[in-house]
């Protein structure tokens, strides 16, 4: 018994043309835009701050000096001194609190 052909099953050895594409304009002269979310403007905000903090000096020197030259003279106020750290120790704990 011979076969000669089943089906189409020649036609797949055969070749198909490719079709030509056209470049479409388009893509030259389209308009992109960004749009950035609340939550990425502000980790860009937190990443500004972080960075600020970073590049400041642990100790103010011109500081120091004033004030070890405000105790050597006696006119060093250490009341004025502890009100300002419990005010910072205040705001301190009510931010930490509100998280």
């Amino acid at each position: 018994m011979t076969v000669d052909k089943v089906n189409n099953v020649n036609n797949i050895f055969e070749t198909k043309r490719s079709k030509n594409v056209q470049k479409s304009d388009s893509l030259s002269t389209g308009n992109d835009s960004v749009q950035i979310s609340t939550e990425g403007l502000k980790a860009i905000e937190d990443a500004r701050f972080t960075q600020i903090v970073r590049e400041t000096p642990d100790v103010r020197s011109e500081r120091v000096k004033e004030i070890k030259s405000q105790i050597d003279d006696g006119t060093y106020n250490k009341d004025l001194d502890d009100k300002i750290l419990a005010m910072v120790a205040d705001k301190i704990l009510t931010g930490i609190l509100r998280k």
